[in-house]
C-alpha cells in the first residue's frame, strides 16, 4: 500500500505557495535534522500523503543528502514509499528515522534506505510507523485531495517489476530511457500533474 510520494524542490515555501495556487494546501511538516531537509505534507488518504521536501536552509549537513535531492533537475518526484505493514521484510535493512515537528515533538519511524542517489529511484523504499502513535496522514486535514494516477518508468522495468511484485505492490513500471515517477492528484479545483 502506498504510504507517500516524495516531491523534491529547491525552495519549500515557494513550492507550497505554487501548490496553493492550484488548490493544494500543504501543512507544515518539520525538519529531518539528521538528513538536512525539511518538508510540508498533503493528505491523500487515511494513511497516505504527498511530501514536498527541500534542503533545510539552516542545515550545515553537506551534500549528498537523501532522496536524491542534490541531484538532477528540481522539482520532481524522486521517491515513493510503501507502508510495510505486517509484511515480513529482512530486519537488517531497516534504519531509524526522526522528524522534529513544528511544536518540538519528535515523530519516529523505521525505513529502508531511500539513498542519496540516484536522482530518481523507481523502486520504493519501505516505511513502518508502528513505533509512532500516529501516522502523519491521520494528523493532516482532509482537503478532499486524492491520488488518481501513479506511473513508473525505468530502463530496467523487468527488474523493477520483480521487486514490486515481491513487495506486494500493485504498481508496475514500463520501459523508458531513464527512471521517472509521475503522478496525478485531484484537488478541489482540478487535476495537478507531478
Amino acid at each position: 500500500m502506498l504510504d507517500h510520494l516524495v516531491y523534491v524542490v529547491a525552495d519549500l515555501q515557494a513550492a507550497v505557495a505554487r501548490f496553493a495556487s492550484a488548490g493544494l494546501l500543504f501543512s507544515p511538516g518539520g525538519r529531518h535534522t539528521a538528513r538536512g531537509t525539511h518538508n510540508a505534507l498533503l493528505r491523500l488518504g487515511p494513511r497516505s500523503y504527498l511530501e514536498v521536501l527541500a534542503v533545510d536552509p539552516t542545515t550545515d549537513l553537506p551534500a549528498p543528502r537523501w532522496m536524491g535531492i542534490d541531484l538532477g533537475t528540481l522539482p520532481r518526484l524522486s521517491r515513493w514509499a510503501l507502508h510495510a505493514g505486517a509484511k515480513d521484510f529482512p530486519t537488517e535493512d531497516w534504519q531509524q528515522g526522526t522528524r522534529i515537528l513544528a511544536d518540538g515533538r519528535a515523530l519516529h519511524w523505521r525505513l529502508t534506505d531511500p539513498g542519496s542517489a540516484p536522482a530518481t529511484e523507481v523502486v520504493p523504499f519501505l516505511i513502518d510507523w508502528s513505533g509512532s502513535t500516529t501516522h502523519p496522514a491521520e494528523a493532516l486535514p482532509d482537503a478532499g485531495v486524492e491520488l488518481v494516477d501513479l506511473r513508473l518508468y525505468s530502463p530496467d522495468e523487468h527488474t523493477v517489476n520483480q521487486t514490486l511484485q515481491r513487495y506486494g505492490a500493485g504498481q508496475r513500471a514500463v520501459q523508458a530511457a531513464s527512471p521517472r515517477i509521475a503522478a496525478t492528484v485531484r484537488g478541489p479545483i482540478g487535476l495537478v500533474r507531478l
